[in-house]
């Protein structure tokens, strides 16, 4: 391996560290200071748009994947509950969906949004004092987003669904 292609892989492991221990810190920061989060962090309308890759089940051939794309408005109620409306393009079919759930957050800002009637998850890190949240696909874990953030609507304001 070239000391470029070292220092590359070197960096990256470094700046991974730094980015779980500032996670962490942070949470804990929080916690310190009196802060904590709670279902009542999300109330109010938010946007949201997910690129993603749903890869092939096991078994299948790699050539299986699709590609997906997902433009969201949620309105959580603040004691966990939500509904969403979406429009989908899945490979070039596009569908608009309504859903209903769930979703817990827990003291330390993160969380678990459960989709598709409750069938489905999504593990969330609410920010920003409940103006945005990063969520990412666990359930089924073969749907890999590629980037997601969901920000409110109108921040400060938690009347607006």
């Amino acid at each position: 391996m070239t000391n470029r292609i070292r220092r590359i892989v070197m960096n990256r492991t470094v700046i991974s560290q730094f980015m779980t221990a500032g996670l962490f810190l942070s949470g804990v920061a929080a916690q310190a200071q009196g802060r904590t989060c709670s279902n009542a962090i999300l109330q109010g309308a938010y946007g949201s748009s997910v690129s993603m890759f749903v890869l092939p089940a096991p078994g299948m051939p790699v050539g299986t994947a699709t590609a997906r794309a997902v433009l969201f408005r949620l309105s959580f109620d603040g004691n966990g509950n939500f509904s969403a409306t979406a429009t989908v393009n899945d490979d070039g079919s596009v569908n608009k969906l309504n859903d209903v759930g769930t979703y817990t957050v827990n003291p330390d800002c993160t969380g678990t949004v459960f989709t598709n009637g409750g069938t489905r998850t999504v593990e969330i890190v609410v920010v920003d004092s409940g103006n945005e949240f990063y969520q990412v696909r666990t359930n089924p874990s073969t749907a890999v987003f590629i980037f997601n953030a969901a920000k409110k609507i109108f921040p400060g304001n938690s009347d607006d669904r």
